[in-house]
C-alpha cells in the first residue's frame, strides 16, 4: 500500500469526508472502467455499482487493515457489488462506447475497423461466465497479477489461472469464428 493511500485511510477512519472525497476521485475511473466492462458496456448501471462499490467502502473502512494494494481491496468490494448485482437480475447486452480510439487518428476506416474490433471483442466477452469475464477483466483492462486476480476474487492461484485460460480459450475460439485474433 502507497504511503498516500495509507494516510488518506487513516485520515478517513478519523472521519474526515475530505479524505474520503481524494480516495474516490482517485480510483473512481478504476472502479467504473471495471463496473462498465463488467456490466457489458451499460454505462448507468456500471456507475449505480460503482457509487455502491464506494458507499460499502464507507461502511466497512473501520475494519480495514493495509494489507497489500489498496486497489486490490477496492477491486474486491466492485467484484463482488457487480456478482451480487448480477444475482438479482438478469441483463441484456449493451453496447459498449468504444475505449481505446486514439484521438489523432485520422483515417476512419482503420477508425471503424477498430470500433467494430472492440465491439466484436466485447461481444465475445458477453458470452462468458461471470467468473471468466471478470478474470480476463481484470488481467488485461486493469493489468492485474494472477495472485491479485486470485486474491480479489477469493479463490486460489490454480483456480484464477484455469479461469483465465479457459476464457481466453473460449474468446480465441469465438473470435476465429468472426475472423479476428486475439
Amino acid at each position: 500500500m502507497s504511503i498516500e493511500d495509507y494516510i488518506l485511510i487513516k485520515r478517513i477512519q478519523d472521519g474526515d469526508p475530505a479524505a474520503f472525497e481524494v480516495l474516490v476521485r482517485k480510483y473512481y475511473q478504476d472502479i467504473y472502467s471495471f463496473c462498465v466492462r463488467r456490466c457489458n458496456g451499460d454505462t448507468v448501471l456500471a456507475a449505480d455499482l460503482t457509487q455502491e462499490t464506494f458507499l460499502k467502502l464507507i461502511e466497512h473502512i473501520q475494519r480495514y487493515r493495509p494489507t497489500g494494494k489498496f486497489i486490490n481491496f477496492l477491486l474486491t468490494i466492485a467484484v463482488n457489488t457487480c456478482n451480487n448485482n448480477y444475482k438479482k437480475k438478469s441483463f441484456e447486452f449493451v453496447e459498449m462506447e468504444v475505449l481505446a480510439q486514439q484521438p489523432d487518428q485520422t483515417d476512419l476506416e482503420a477508425s471503424l475497423l477498430r470500433q467494430e474490433t472492440a465491439l466484436t471483442v466485447q461481444q465475445a466477452l458477453s458470452q462468458l461466465p461471470d467468473f471468466q469475464k471478470e478474470t480476463i477483466i481484470l488481467r488485461f483492462y486493469h493489468d492485474r497479477k494472477i495472485r491479485e486476480i486470485a486474491d480479489i476474487t477469493g479463490v486460489s492461484v490454480p483456480t484464477a489461472k484455469s479461469r483465465l485460460k479457459q476464457g481466453l480459450d473460449k474468446l480465441k475460439r469465438y473470435l476465429d469464428k468472426e475472423d479476428l485474433e486475439l
